[in-house]
């Protein structure tokens, strides 16, 4: 008997699960939809990662020395790297590193015939940091050359205040599409297993009752 409590018990924490994680993605789903979020106005206390995936907007220059390369990305199937920018915000003392696309590894040394000069408008959606765990630091070459988009640790590198997320630029319609090639924000939310599990504890249930009640009734 306590076996089959326990296995009701478990269908049940499966479907609380489902619910919990129902209740993330409706907040989730909230940023996505929201108005786009002006980086130029932010409010002094703001949680920039609680945003992942809404839509921003920044204004500013470039700066195009502390300009970066992800190395190791594919897309579509071919090599290459990322092209990562600084933005220093128009109106302030802060910056935010733009996520301008994705490069064949044959163009990575020509990055600079991609640069944006003077005042820029980009939107894209908030991402998130892609530090290493357990105190580990990414390793940024003199050449600025990463393989990870770890916030802090280009902060540090470049010497002045970024803020903690990056702008993952959204891309042009299908016919205006040049490189750098922008990536496309995956924006989508699932509920995960929670309710094939619940019911597979059920059906555990069921049949470890049915196999009580078969031996209570030939054992009398």
């Amino acid at each position: 008997m306590l076996g089959i409590v326990f296995l009701v018990r478990l269908g049940f924490w499966q479907l609380e699960r489902l619910e919990w994680r129902r209740g993330e993605n409706a907040v989730k789903a909230a940023e996505i939809n929201a108005a786009p979020l002006s980086l130029n106005n932010l409010p002094t206390a703001i949680d920039l990662p609680a945003m992942w995936n809404r839509q921003a907007t920044a204004v500013g220059q470039y700066d195009l020395a502390g300009q970066l390369l992800v190395r190791s990305q594919n897309y579509e199937g071919q090599p290459g790297v990322y092209l990562l920018v600084p933005l220093v915000l128009e109106g302030g003392d802060v910056a935010v590193l733009v996520h301008r696309g994705w490069l064949p590894s044959a163009e990575a040394a020509n990055a600079a015939d991609y640069h944006q000069t003077g005042v820029v408008s980009v939107t894209g959606r908030i991402q998130l940091s892609e530090g290493l765990s357990g105190g580990r630091v990414t390793e940024i070459t003199a050449d600025n050359e990463l393989f990870r988009i770890d916030v802090p640790a280009i902060a540090d590198h470049l010497g002045y205040p970024i803020l903690p997320v990056y702008l993952l630029e959204e891309p042009p319609p299908p016919p205006d599409r040049e490189l750098p090639y922008q990536l496309t924000a995956d924006l989508t939310l699932d509920e995960g297993d929670h309710l094939s599990y619940a019911i597979q504890w059920f059906i555990f249930a069921a049949m470890l009752t049915g196999i009580y009640t078969y031996l209570v009734a030939k054992s009398r």
